[in-house]
């Protein structure tokens, strides 16, 4: 038997084929994927920030985020227009690699972005050394291509903000070394991969930030204060007495006292340490010749490899003018005296870099000879009464050579 369907009929049916076809069409249509992404550094939290273009379907409801390889749920952002987010949990010190799609309220997805993820900065300072070594990771996946890479450092004490240090191309090296100034502390690093998103008007430039690593030397010039308070002369005792104060953080620290005198080049004049000693220090400097005119004092500390030392303010002090040099020498001393049984020249204003003393016996027997000027001839219980000859030779601080030549009586 044969049925027939009328002609309208079979419209009617093609034209509900049609229309289910149709709405089949339209809830599979592909969302409008994302454009441009990148994966950066927040420079304050220093963590991972994720970043990318809003898509352009009206109807998108958020975007869908995946880590690893094969793509793993990761996390979701809700809201067409929230485009960036921190992963929290990931250690801008690792690689990670993220893709991410659109999704719309039927969940509708778009196609996955390409794969891309963070560089990864690493620098470091070798004890003792002032060479700087950077090495950072390649950054992958930037939308049109990668330009470059800039390394931007900051020094401190020196620099308030980073400036472009060093400069390649997609291709590298990416690392690089170099030498940190003469006092720098510490050195603030980071880089940046450049790349460009073709686009009207030129296109838009993006940019990713590595981690920022800081790398310190040991030194002490970030000591606050390091000062010579106060050099005064002590015409009684011939001494300089300094008053030193310091940064107590630095105090177990070696510490150098140099001086100058009336202009000449700076010599060392003590290696000191103030571990223990209660804030502000004394100094005494009984290496005086009052025939000088002027001793300037400073003081330096240095790190525990030598670099960098930090030095004081220059401190200075006056000397007056001395009496003229003078001699006394005795001419009679007694055995076994205890106030008068020694022989020794008083001399005011000796240079003390010659100084000879002999004494001679009445039969011309050598019996006592010294060059050292705070020495005395004792003579024993067996010395002969009688009288002694002595003869000596000395540079005062005027540059006169004298030669004193007298007698001694000794006495029982």
């Amino acid at each position: 038997m044969t049925i027939q369907i009328p002609m309208a009929s079979i419209k009617c049916m093609a034209s509900i084929v049609l229309l289910c076809l149709a709405n089949v069409a339209m809830a599979q249509e592909a969302v409008a994927p994302v454009t441009r992404w990148i994966a950066t550094v927040d420079e304050q939290s220093q963590q991972i920030l994720l970043r990318w273009s809003p898509s352009a379907d009206t109807m998108a409801m958020g975007y869908h985020i995946c880590t690893g390889n094969p793509c793993i749920d990761y996390d979701t952002v809700f809201g067409r227009t929230d485009t960036m987010h921190y992963c929290t949990d990931h250690s801008p010190l690792e690689e990670h690699i993220y893709r991410l799609h659109v999704f719309d309220s039927a969940y509708n997805v778009s196609a996955l972005t390409p794969t891309f993820g963070n560089m990864v900065l690493q620098a470091d300072v070798p004890p003792c050394s002032t060479l700087v070594s950077v090495s950072w990771s390649p950054y992958n996946g930037m939308p049109g291509g990668l330009k470059n890479y800039n390394l931007m450092v900051r020094l401190e004490p020196f620099s308030e903000e980073y400036v472009s240090f060093y400069t390649t191309d997609s291709t590298g090296p990416l690392a690089y070394s170099f030498v940190v100034p003469d006092g720098v502390t510490r050195a603030w690093l980071k880089v940046e991969a450049v790349g460009h998103t073709p686009g009207e008007g030129g296109g838009e430039v993006l940019s990713s930030l590595s981690n920022v690593v800081m790398v310190q030397r040991l030194t002490v010039d970030t000591a606050s204060h390091l000062f010579i308070d106060t050099v005064v002369y002590d015409s009684v005792n011939l001494c300089n007495r300094l008053r030193i104060d310091l940064d107590t953080a630095f105090r177990a620290s070696p510490y150098v006292l140099w001086r100058s005198i009336d202009g000449t080049a700076w010599r060392l004049l003590d290696t000191l340490s103030f571990a223990n000693d209660a804030l502000p220090l004394s100094y005494t400097d009984n290496r005086i010749n009052p025939y000088d005119s002027i001793y300037c004092y400073q003081l330096s500390v240095a790190d525990a490899c030598g670099l960098n030392p930090r030095y004081s303010s220059t401190a200075c002090t006056l000397v007056p003018d001395p009496p003229p040099p003078a001699a006394a020498i005795p001419n009679v001393i007694r055995l076994n005296d205890e106030s008068n049984g020694s022989f020794r020249p008083v001399l005011r204003g000796l240079k003390g870099d010659l100084y000879q003393l002999n004494i001679y016996s009445r039969t011309g027997l050598l019996v006592f000879s010294t060059t050292d000027q705070n020495a005395s001839w004792t003579p024993s219980s067996h010395t002969p009464q009688g009288v002694y000859t002595y003869a000596l030779r000395c540079r005062f601080n005027d540059n006169r050579v004298k030669t004193f030549v007298g007698t001694i009586l000794l006495l029982k």
